[in-house]
């Protein structure tokens, strides 16, 4: 992941969090007043219009901000760890296991556990099983520089006499 594109991500998020609550906030605050005051001049159809305009809607607005937030954030927080697996396994030539994982990051053995399962089910790693029972897991796409070097083009392999 870019930086950058982290960081204008995260300022993102932040906006949308203070917003949200400003909002959300805003909608309390007048839902409140409006179930407090007890004689308006105003009749029922324009408090109601009011109450909906100046209360449920920002409170719906300003919680579906909240919630866009926290759903990007998770996304993100998804997408640094896939990458930080993935710099972890290249170190490691294409192979990582669990206690591994476990090291090199902030994971506990059974997270760690958890995550490479999911690489699995994306197909992006398939599991193997060492001679003392333990799961390493091997992930596609990951080769060395010299596999790279000695790799031939489709055109060479495909229309080969």
């Amino acid at each position: 992941m870019d930086p950058k594109t982290t960081r204008s991500g995260l300022v993102t998020e932040v906006i949308q969090y203070i917003a949200g609550a400003i909002i959300l906030l805003f909608g309390f605050i007048m839902i409140c007043g409006v179930i407090a005051s007890e004689e308006t001049k105003l009749t029922v159809t324009k408090d109601l219009v009011l109450f909906l305009l100046l209360g449920v809607l920002p409170v719906l607005l300003g919680g579906w901000l909240l919630f866009v937030a926290r759903k990007n954030t998770k996304l993100r927080r998804v997408d640094a760890l896939e990458n930080l697996v993935l710099q972890i396994a290249s170190r490691n030539g294409g192979n990582l296991t669990a206690t591994e994982l476990a090291m090199h990051s902030k994971l506990s053995i059974m997270q760690a556990n958890e995550v490479l399962e999911r690489f699995t089910k994306q197909n992006v790693a398939y599991v193997k099983i060492s001679d003392n029972g333990t799961y390493v897991y091997q992930f596609e796409g990951i080769v060395s520089q010299q596999d790279k070097d000695q790799a031939e083009s489709l055109n060479s392999l495909i229309y080969k006499e």
